[in-house]
């Protein structure tokens, strides 16, 4: 493949991407088809370019995006919403973080005889515990706790120096554009929180 197709896929995989986190704001059904459509580019992409952390977590973002888009469409007897925007409890703040905590070195362990060995072990440690974050968002959002935007935040900065370095420029637009985002969907979402309580 030559560049020009490795620059266009990396654009619709940005444009999709950021379409899926809007309409994540939004809380519109509608993020999980485009997620799907954004992630399987960047499997490819991720892979393509060695970046086996994100192409699992974009694997992982795949499934993911099968089951929040089976669970936001979930009804009660009465027709309405099953999964709604919740916050955390203390015990599951907890959890979160002791999940990230433990993913991190097993997906370290389970990807390290995948990496090129001249790659920089730093954005290999970098990757798994972006990794690790992004898999307990998804994991969050899938159940609608306000809680996701906040990982969202926190992977999407820790992005921004690792595809620098592979040279996706526009991804690293796109995680500036997510960051903007999750503090919009962070507010949008607290704020319907409140009205629901």
């Amino acid at each position: 493949m030559s560049f020009d197709i490795f620059f266009l896929l990396e654009l619709l995989a940005v444009i999709s991407g950021v379409a899926s986190v809007w309409l994540a704001k939004k809380e519109n059904v509608l993020l999980y088809p485009v997620g799907i459509l954004s992630v399987v580019i960047w499997i490819f992409l991720c892979f393509n370019s060695d970046l086996y952390g994100q192409s699992l977590v974009n694997f992982f973002f795949f499934l993911m995006n099968i089951f929040g888009w089976y669970n936001w469409l979930r009804k009660t007897g009465d027709n309405s919403n099953m999964i709604n925007i919740k916050s955390n409890s203390l015990k599951e703040n907890v959890l979160s973080v002791v999940a990230i905590f433990i993913l991190s070195p097993i997906l370290y362990f389970c990807l390290e005889p995948f990496q090129d060995p001249n790659t920089n072990l730093l954005f290999v440690y970098l990757e798994m515990i972006i990794t690790a974050i992004n898999f307990v968002a998804m994991w969050l959002i899938a159940w609608k706790r306000i809680e996701n935007w906040m990982l969202w935040i926190v992977a999407d900065i820790l992005c921004i120096p690792l595809f620098i370095y592979n040279e996706y420029f526009l991804s690293v637009i796109q995680f500036i554009f997510f960051i903007v985002i999750a503090f919009m969907g962070h507010y949008q979402w607290k704020k319907q929180l409140l009205k629901n309580t």
